[in-house]
């Protein structure tokens, strides 16, 4: 009778490792449907085995290979679960430094929140993080991801903020999209460099201090009575200023080019004397 391997841990880890002794050629392993499966034989990682009964080796080729029954090896076997999932408590180990996107005054603010991640490609995921550390835990997994991920959302936390026109005092109202944003970017970095899938991402809390608001509030009363809007992405200039510092769009008014009068940003045709506006 095939000797056989069989999966005998739990599914709420993300994965689990077993291994086997003296295995002879005709050996299998049964894979339930909640896993896939990487054998491991002299440092070499097969190819993730999906749900069913396998050969362990084969015959004549391949990557395990046993040319007779009475031969015998020794395999690892990393059972990597479909559906676990990794949750973890984030947050920035030191305030980000950044300026408001509408008044550009420099402000610091601390994040917080929750994640929960999967796996996605199970070899990558392996070889990125598990590797062969025989003592590799879930402690050791959250720390390694919590520092990649301090170090992209600060950056990505900016860029966000910038391009949705958010200011700092805003930060509160806006998390739902802050966090949305942020998932997507995420979800791209970790998937890429360590086969996992992002499953949920939220923003649960900021910290900014009550100077940096009251000083974004001023500014923002100063360039309401002396500045203007940039007619392409809403940014407050100050009166003197030619061109937008966010987008780079001419703050001149548009004037209709039959009769040169001046034009709202938003009108089709001219108020003055009816000359349709070509954008």
């Amino acid at each position: 009778m095939a000797e056989l391997v069989k999966f005998t841990g739990s599914n709420t880890e993300l994965f689990c490792r077993e291994s086997a002794d003296e295995l002879h050629a005709s050996a299998q392993v049964i894979v339930p449907e909640t896993h896939t499966v990487l054998l491991i034989k002299d440092g070499v990682v097969s190819e993730a085995l999906s749900a069913g009964r396998h050969d362990i080796f084969d015959t004549e080729n391949g990557l395990f290979r046993l040319k007779k029954d009475s031969d015998v090896a020794s395999v690892e076997f990393v059972f990597i679960s479909k559906s676990a999932k990794l949750p973890m408590l984030w947050g920035t180990a030191s305030p980000i430094r950044a300026r408001d996107p509408i008044t550009g005054v420099p402000v610091s603010i601390g994040i917080n929140g929750e994640l929960e991640f999967r796996v996605k490609t199970p070899k990558q995921f392996y070889l990125e993080l598990v590797g062969a550390d025989s003592e590799y835990s879930v402690d050791k997994l959250k720390k390694r991801l919590l520092t990649r991920l301090v170090n992209v959302v600060e950056p990505i936390v900016t860029e966000v903020m910038r391009a949705e026109r958010i200011s700092y005092t805003e930060f509160s109202e806006k998390k739902q999209v802050i966090s949305d944003k942020l998932k997507v970017r995420l979800g791209e970095i970790f998937t890429a460099e360590y086969g996992l899938e992002l499953c949920s991402f939220t923003v649960a809390g900021a910290i900014i201090s009550d100077a940096d608001i009251m000083a974004i509030e001023r500014k923002r009363d100063e360039l309401g009575k002396t500045g203007k809007a940039c007619p392409s992405c809403g940014a407050v200039m100050g009166a003197a200023c030619k061109f937008c510092s966010e987008c780079g769009a001419s703050l001149a008014p548009a004037v209709c080019v039959k009769c040169g009068a001046k034009l709202d940003a938003d009108a089709k045709f001219c108020s003055q004397c009816g000359a349709k506006i070509v954008k």
